[in-house]
């Protein structure tokens, strides 16, 4: 049997103008026919400014629009300010807790078997796996506590007595397969429909180029609690609405803890999921 080899897109970047102008013509009608829902601006494949949502779930979006040529699709994704503080926040605190871990426990960390075998044939070959039922591992470095427990203790302490310094911001990328990509941060509550409008126009205004704001966000804009005291506070009542501390989004939380996964195993869980859209999102057509 033959083996299919799936060929790469060529970034969007590298096309020629026939090829682009084709695209943007496409994405043109797209727009139009979705202006009902976008304000024919844009378009997306998400669903935006859903009735009842709480704040605290519209934290970022992504949607397409076109460039001021005639040539330009922008692949964007838009985030708050608040959300930048929480990723940087994340990344921050993971580097931090590698460095507290011995030699040791970092092998122990990278060696630990997640799945086992669940169902075997007769010839031995093995059909499928399930996560392996253990305890969660605990480190003398970080107190007794877990990998995720420490994790989330560094992360709540950085957000509130050392948050990130957070920049508005453009910032481009021209490897995408279908158009050329654009990361956004920007200094409001919620992403709805004007947040998204405001930004393509300040985009516009800059000349559709990489743009970081000279001020940083000031601080009462950005989180005071981490995702998991912000997510509580809607499980104990809260009506979810999105003040200036708190900023949180659902799109760092892991739905795999909500099924009762164990933290450990609800991280990997999540990660392969995020690297696989991420994955598809950079190649979407």
């Amino acid at each position: 049997m033959t083996r299919r080899i799936t060929k790469k897109r060529p970034p969007f970047a590298t096309l020629s103008q026939h090829k682009c102008r084709d695209e943007v013509i496409r994405l043109k009608e797209r727009i139009k026919r979705g202006s009902n829902e976008y304000g024919g601006m844009f378009t997306s494949h998400l669903v935006l400014d859903e009735p009842g949502r709480p704040d605290l779930y519209n934290q970022w979006f992504d949607f397409l629009f076109l460039g001021q040529d005639r040539f330009t699709i922008w692949n964007a994704a838009i985030i708050t300010a608040q959300q930048a503080a929480w990723d940087a926040a994340h990344g921050l605190a993971y580097e931090r807790m590698i460095a507290m871990m011995t030699p040791e426990e970092q092998s122990a960390w990278d060696n630990l078997e997640l799945f086992e075998p669940a169902e075997v044939s007769s010839t031995g070959k093995v059909l499928s796996y399930t996560l392996t039922k253990r305890k969660a591992m605990r480190f003398k470095s970080f107190g007794d506590l877990s990998f995720y427990e420490q994790w989330e203790k560094l992360e709540s302490e950085i957000i509130r007595n050392e948050p990130p310094t957070i920049y508005e911001s453009f910032r481009v990328d021209r490897s995408y397969a279908y158009g050329i990509g654009l990361y956004i941060v920007l200094d409001v509550d919620v992403i709805d429909r004007a947040a998204i409008e405001q930004a393509i126009t300040k985009f516009r205004e800059i000349g559709e180029t990489d743009w970081q704001a000279t001020h940083s966000v000031p601080r009462e804009h950005l989180p005071v609690m981490s995702q998991k005291e912000a997510l509580a506070a809607i499980h104990d009542g809260g009506d979810g609405v999105c003040t200036r501390s708190v900023h949180i989004t659902p799109a760092d939380g892991n739905v795999f803890v909500d099924f009762g996964f164990e933290p450990e195993e609800a991280a990997v869980l999540q990660a392969d999921s995020k690297r696989t859209t991420s994955e598809k999102l950079s190649s979407k057509n």
